[in-house]
């Protein structure tokens, strides 16, 4: 499979489809990073090309880079105030109980261990406020899909607060799940985005596939096909 897709660029931004379980930007593994495969490999993006955004190496999906440092500048801006409406999917080992809703908890973070505890709220006056809403759009025989809009932006948020209410994503094992998958990536998919463009202000709406390496993911898209509304945002 092809570590990425792009899925829309033009003279100020450049979103991309994330497959591979690869980090984002380099970072202390030195192993190679998604934002200096796409300078090598495209020539236009050499002179500049920075991410306005992570998502986790081990999660796919939709990344938005910036190609000047004002298209930037306005990105990251949009980012912090929630200007930019993210939706993931997320494939949990347990049935969610209730089947839709919010979570919130307060989240602490370990940076020794790279790992974010979510705690019921007001267990930990140090902790940040994460707020995700979910809600069941799918299943399998084991397994259960789950729509997410995160409400904040905390560091692994929907991995540690679903780990918290004892349903981990599959293959996080980080976060409680039973064991790892083939891919080498967790089951979660950073899927739709929208958000004014940079310069022109127009709205663009963008969604990605999933990764086709993984049969669950098979599974869910025969469920959208069947049932379209279930998968609207």
């Amino acid at each position: 499979m092809n570590p990425y897709e792009i899925l829309s660029v033009d003279d100020d931004i450049l979103v991309v489809n994330k497959l591979a379980p690869l980090p984002v930007l380099k970072d202390k593994t030195g192993d190679e990073d998604l934002q200096s495969l796409l300078k090598r490999e495209h020539e236009e993006f050499a002179d500049f090309l920075e991410a306005a955004h992570r998502i986790d190496r081990r999660t796919s999906g939709i990344v938005v880079f910036a190609r000047n440092i004002r298209a930037l500048q306005t990105l990251e801006k949009e980012f912090r105030t929630r200007e930019i409406q993210k939706t993931y999917i997320a494939c949990l080992e347990k049935e969610p109980v209730p089947p839709s809703g919010e979570l919130r908890h307060t989240i602490i973070f370990d940076k020794r261990r790279n790992l974010s505890i979510a705690l019921p709220c007001g267990d930990n006056a140090q902790g940040v406020l994460a707020e995700i809403h979910y809600s069941l759009i799918s299943r399998s025989d084991r397994y259960f899909f789950v729509q997410v809009e995160p409400l904040t932006g905390r560091h692994h948020q929907i991995r540690a607060q679903f780990a918290a209410t004892g349903c981990p994503i599959k293959g996080d094992l980080k976060y409680g799940a039973r064991r790892s998958s083939p891919s080498g990536r967790i089951m979660l998919h950073a899927w739709k985005i929208a958000f004014p463009h940079p310069h022109t202000r127009q709205l663009i709406s963008l969604t990605a596939d999933f990764p086709n390496d993984e049969t669950l993911w098979e599974v869910l898209k025969a469920s959208l096909a069947v049932n379209p509304a279930e998968g609207e945002t």
